[in-house]
């Protein structure tokens, strides 16, 4: 990586992070054109340096990466549709999230690793997603005001704990390079947003510091992600 990219990404981070920061106040700013200028800002943001560097490191459409481009391209148009509508914003993630994690499973096999070397990632997930589960079909949460949320947003979180969990896995198995930490933190903290996102949507639903953490943890996630983008291996 030269001096120049080097730069470029350090630009890139530094205004990212900034008006991250900005998005803590203007989504509980109570403008909704601010809010959604700032939020929209911010998804276009980390698309758009995931296609300079696609482009830039010559992927081509053929390769591997592009699987992830689209993936983080579902990621932004559930960011722009989730300012006017939750559900039909949570089927785009919901897309995007089986994109991204069926992008890992052939990230996983490219670097020579087979289904017999993680496996147990699928003792996280269970672990993860029963214990969210048993909470939200206990009547922990509370989505009397919209019921079809208690079926609809249960695939959208087993969704985001796919390709969450099969991340912790990917920090211990695969060959250790700044792309597989990147990415795998990306995704596990993209996932740690959405449960976020299911305590402030129904559970504690005036809390700031929760709505704050899922943005944190989301944007700070797809910024990982992104950043991934500039390293082939």
């Amino acid at each position: 990586m030269t001096t120049t990219m080097i730069i470029y990404m350090a630009i890139f981070v530094c205004v990212y992070v900034a008006i991250t920061i900005s998005y803590f106040f203007s989504e509980t700013s109570g403008n909704f054109k601010r809010r959604a200028v700032n939020k929209i800002g911010l998804a276009a943001l980390f698309l758009c340096y995931s296609i300079f560097e696609f482009f830039h490191l010559g992927y081509g459409f053929g390769s591997l990466q592009f699987i992830c481009l689209i993936g983080v391209f579902f990621a932004f148009l559930g960011d722009v549709f989730l300012l006017w509508s939750f559900s039909k914003g949570g089927v785009l993630f919901g897309v995007g999230n089986v994109v991204l994690f069926c992008y890992e499973l052939q990230y996983f096999a490219a670097n020579g690793l087979a289904f017999k070397d993680y496996w147990w990632f699928l003792i996280i997930l269970a672990v993860v997603f029963i214990t969210w589960a048993c909470l939200w079909y206990g009547g922990w949460y509370d989505y009397s005001k919209k019921p079809i949320m208690k079926w609809i947003f249960t695939p959208y979180i087993l969704s985001v704990t796919l390709h969450g969990t099969l991340s912790i896995a990917g920090l211990f198995v695969l060959p250790f390079s700044a792309k597989s930490i990147l990415l795998c933190c990306g995704l596990i903290l993209f996932m740690i947003s959405d449960y976020f996102i299911s305590l402030h949507k129904f559970k504690y639903t005036e809390s700031k510091a929760i709505l704050r953490l899922n943005s944190g943890t989301y944007f700070i996630g797809l910024m990982l992600v992104a950043l991934s983008f500039s390293f082939f291996n």
